[in-house]
């Protein structure tokens, strides 16, 4: 395991020696990893997405600097005489800091998933319960998890200490059958390079991996990790078959050949490991959010003056570590009422189906950093056949109502590019039962509009009083049809007693706030 601080890392404290020889050192072991890869990008993906790996860490504990995510997809247990294959993913996560090797654990308290794996042949023979078989293993923390990054990286001493227990599952060992316990765990120093056990054991090889980058370079990823050790003993069963205990455990631990001493055990445990700034990650799976860039507090530090904000541009698209940048991101409205108005506006089925308003307008307020409450009003509204008024119940003639829908603030896009991210936001706007309702004509022709439709936002990452929501859309085809790496969400139209169809709806809307707002989609 590694634990780099991506690409902005923890912030250096003015002048400490101490956290820069550590910076030093972390830059050292990530260039020991990186010369085992060429350094090439995974495929291309929505780049907050690629973060909710690490949703779990305690990023907000001032005393963690970095997230890690590590899954184990393969390799094996070796307890006494008994192999349990690792067929299934094992997560482990958590923080770490620049202070201590211990792995602070994950804000859900799954820092090792309690994941079962199937004990092969099950455990046999004993005769006071009957056959035992379908048995699973499952290990759980039984103290704290260690890292130590230089280790990992130069293949020397131990990288990960891992003390365990293993719950084995049965309904006849009922529910506390444990080889291992918190008082006497067994503990594998696990390594990436090669392990020195006694015998019958022989020498093992781990491996770092071969690193690569996610997350607009944020995320260093670790594939093909292994991490290895067969010199760890292993403790006797205890707890098994409750009240039946003191005859089964020493079932148990004949059958599965235990205490297991040092040499006769084996742990490989190879997969990925992610790892990024705790910062980082505070600040990105925010996003993306609504809020305002102002002015950072600052002070003058003899003859210069010295902000303390986060970023260093106006937009808050910039980061700096060291927290001397002149601007700082407040999340939120403080003025939340807004109102906007637009000129002609189409809706149209893929059908050929279409009603036409020469003019919107649009109310509404934000109600968190990604909601927001709105209605929308359309105006010298006709239908394509007869140009007769199409009108809402309760409307002026020729008015379509939406009534206050609940909306969202998604990424559209979130990738990253030749020249660098790119984000495009939008508001999904939906109403239940009907996004619009009304009747066209003097035969009061039924119109029913359903389902929702997304509603790009420009300009975004920057402040400003106003902006444009642009619904685009081209024969009934809504653009876009869904979020980034979301379900097709679009409208359906059904004039009369007719099918719905696919509809989309094209206009715009020039939106004024009452203060200048930011829709945030890129951090760096």
């Amino acid at each position: 395991m590694h634990r780099s601080n991506g690409r902005n890392g923890a912030r250096m404290t003015g002048g400490s020696t101490r956290v820069a020889l550590r910076r030093w050192a972390l830059a050292l072991a990530v260039a020991a990893l990186a010369s085992l890869s060429a350094l090439a990008a995974p495929a291309m993906a929505g780049i907050t997405k690629e973060f909710e790996v690490f949703k779990d860490c305690p990023y907000e504990n001032p005393e963690v600097s970095s997230c890690i995510y590590s899954t184990t997809t393969s390799g094996e247990f070796t307890i006494g005489n008994k192999t349990v294959p690792v067929n299934k993913t094992v997560i482990l996560q958590g923080g770490l800091s620049n202070k201590t090797e211990a792995l602070v654990p994950a804000k859900d308290g799954n820092t090792l998933s309690k994941t079962p794996l199937e004990v092969p042949g099950g455990i046999i023979g004993i005769e006071i319960l009957g056959p035992l078989t379908e048995v699973t293993a499952t290990a759980e923390l039984a103290g704290t998890v260690l890292v130590n990054i230089a280790n990992t990286a130069t293949r020397q001493g131990t990288a990960v200490t891992l003390p365990l227990k293993v719950k084995l599952d049965n309904p006849l060992l009922l529910n506390a059958c444990y080889v291992g316990s918190d008082s006497e765990p067994f503990t594998p120093h696990l390594t990436t390079g090669t392990t020195s056990p006694p015998g019958p054991n022989k020498p093992i090889e781990g491996s770092p991996g071969t690193l690569t980058f996610a997350g607009d370079g944020k995320i260093n990823v670790f594939s093909g990790t292994s991490l290895v050790d067969n010199a760890f003993a292993v403790p006797g069963a205890n707890g098994c078959a409750g009240l039946l205990s003191l005859v089964v455990d020493p079932s148990v631990d004949l059958i599965v050949g235990l205490p297991a001493p040092s040499g006769k055990n084996t742990a490989v445990l190879s997969g990925s490991l992610e790892q990024t700034g705790a910062n980082i990650v505070r600040t990105q799976l925010k996003l993306p959010e609504i809020g305002r860039c102002v002015k950072a507090t600052s002070e003058k530090v003899g003859r210069e003056t010295v902000s303390h904000g986060l970023y260093g541009d106006s937009g808050c698209t910039f980061e700096v570590p060291q927290h001397v940048g002149k601007f700082e991101w407040e999340p939120g409205a403080v003025a939340k009422h807004f109102s906007g108005a637009g000129k002609t506006t189409t809706l149209e089925t893929v059908g050929k189906k279409k009603v036409t308003c020469t003019g919107s307008s649009t109310t509404g307020e934000y109600t968190s950093t990604k909601t927001a409450s709105l209605s929308i009003t359309l105006t010298g509204c006709v239908n394509a056949v007869g140009k007769e008024p199409c009108t809402s119940s309760g409307a002026s003639s020729g008015e379509l109502r939406t009534g206050t829908m609940a909306t969202e603030l998604g990424f559209i896009k979130d990738v990253v590019t030749p020249e660098g991210p790119r984000a495009a936001l939008g508001w999904d706007l939906a109403q239940s039962p009907a996004f619009i309702s009304a009747t066209c004509g003097a035969s009061k022709e039924a119109l029913s509009v359903t389902g929702s439709v997304i509603a790009p936002i420009t300009p975004i990452d920057k402040m400003v009083p106003a902006y444009s929501l642009a619904f685009k859309a081209k024969a009934g085809l809504q653009s876009p049809e869904s979020l980034e790496e979301q379900p097709k969400d679009v409208l359906s139209a059904r004039f009369g007693s007719g099918s719905g169809e696919q509809a989309g709806l094209n206009g715009a809307i020039k939106v004024t706030n009452q203060e200048k707002l930011e829709f945030k989609g890129l951090s760096g």
